[in-house]
């Protein structure tokens, strides 16, 4: 199993576990050189968007020492 591949499902079991709506896993890595996977969610508020988001970031940085190259979007309003 290659590394993203365990990525991708770990993220896809926080999403999960943090009440995350239709998630939705994209293979994309015969289109594009950047990722191999989209994971796509709904959340039911802005609350819990950023909820997810940062359990998602806190996760890949406890478990794997993974930091976000750039984080889209954040205010800190």
């Amino acid at each position: 199993m290659s590394d993203s591949k365990i990525l991708m499902e770990e993220i896809v079991k926080i999403a999960d576990s943090k009440k995350a709506r239709d998630i939705v896993v994209l293979q994309v890595d015969d289109k594009t050189t950047l990722t191999d996977y989209f994971v796509i969610m709904t959340g039911t508020s802005t609350t819990h968007l950023r909820a997810l988001a940062d359990e998602v970031e806190f996760q890949m940085k406890e478990k794997f020492g993974i930091y976000p190259h750039h984080v889209e979007g954040v205010s800190s309003t």
